[in-house]
């Protein structure tokens, strides 16, 4: 799926064939309402934006600048293409309920660290004017 014009493809458990199995409701909720913000402030209109697995055209993310550490760095990414332009396409994944060990997430953390992703990316989006169009190809806004 990483075509020419296509800079990064991200795992989806709620795109169209994608599953979620034995995964807590809290856990879904707090998913899906992050994504909806993310959606409201992004150009690519994706259904998950904080899977973990992702692949990514090394051209489109060597030169970015993150602020953002662990799982909500791993969306700043994203955020950033989408500021940049770039074409974000989804894979169909299956998300399951860890079988093995327990997650090392902060969950307040996490949710703090996209509240502020969330607020720090609509005031660039109203300050540089993008509400309804991406950044021209080759215009790269770092975050």
């Amino acid at each position: 799926m990483l075509k020419p014009d296509v800079d990064a493809v991200t795992a989806s458990c709620f795109a169209e064939h994608g599953q979620v199995m034995n995964v807590p409701g809290w856990r879904m909720a707090l998913s899906k309402g992050a994504s909806a913000l993310y959606r409201m402030v992004l150009h690519n209109k994706l259904s998950h934006y904080t899977s973990c697995f992702r692949v990514y055209r090394k051209s489109a993310v060597a030169q970015l600048s993150l602020r953002n550490e662990r799982y909500v760095g791993i969306t700043e990414i994203l955020s950033a293409l989408d500021l940049q332009g770039s074409k974000i396409v989804e894979y169909p994944a299956v998300l399951e309920v860890r079988l093995l060990g327990s997650s090392k997430m902060k969950i307040m953390k996490t949710i703090w660290g996209h509240l502020q992703l969330i607020g720090y990316l609509a005031g660039e989006r109203l300050s540089a004017g993008l509400s309804s169009r991406p950044a021209p190809p080759g215009q790269r806004q770092h975050l």
